[in-house]
């Protein structure tokens, strides 16, 4: 193979693996939305510690490190942190070469994989929804409509409504202070500002609006 061809092919490849990053930079993304969705719907408990006891078949739990960063929305260190604890290599290229003992060796070059399989299952079983309503949720990716909605709905169903969400007050707004349907309301203070009362009259006016409702009629 030529040269040529084979620098086409790395770049190739290189390509591929800066899409499968995004992919699953994309993923996290969804799952840092759980993760601040059960933030906000909990009681003060440490929450990290309690996700990172929950291994998935058998395989040992990923660390609260994890959940740390998600719930800070920091998705670069969760990545960092699913790729250190990879398993799997993308093989950028190879190619042969001669080692010390004039014997002919193939040597790759790779690149490790984010487990990012691991995480939505995990997810999963720590927030008692569907595994694979998770992965489905995580392939809408954040930008879609559907996500936080979908989100919210999972998590109020079981840990109840998100605190920091603004309550709904089903009351009428009220009316505004200072009008009403048969005419104007003043204050005490306004009232003597626009007669011009003496301090004496104040304080009779004051003693009045205290015990009383005042109403000034038109006629004489």
């Amino acid at each position: 193979m030529s040269q040529g061809l084979k620098e086409q092919r790395r770049r190739d490849r290189l390509r591929e693996y800066d899409a499968t990053l995004a992919a699953a930079r994309s993923a996290l993304a969804v799952l840092a939305l759980f993760v601040r969705g059960r933030e906000s719907r909990g009681s003060g408990e440490s929450l990290e510690e309690a996700f990172a006891a929950v291994p998935v078949d058998g395989a040992p739990a990923l660390p609260a490190a994890i959940w740390v960063a998600l719930r800070h929305d920091d998705i670069d260190a969760a990545l960092d942190h699913l790729m250190t604890l990879s398993t799997s290599d993308f093989l950028i290229a190879s190619h042969e070469q001669l080692d010390d003992g004039y014997r002919l060796v193939t040597v790759e070059e790779n690149r490790p994989l984010p487990d990012v399989d691991r995480l939505p299952a995990q997810l999963a079983a720590f927030l008692q929804v569907p595994a694979d309503v998770v992965a489905m949720v995580a392939g809408w990716g954040p930008d879609d409509p559907r996500t936080v909605a979908e989100i919210d709905t999972l998590l109020d169903q079981r840990f109840g409504a998100d605190a920091a969400a603004a309550p709904t007050d089903p009351r009428p707004a009220p009316a505004p202070a200072r009008s009403s349907a048969t005419g104007l309301l003043m204050s005490a203070g306004e009232f003597t500002g626009l007669l011009g009362l003496t301090p004496e009259q104040r304080q009779v006016l004051a003693t009045l609006v205290r015990q009383t409702t005042i109403t000034v009629t038109a006629g004489e």
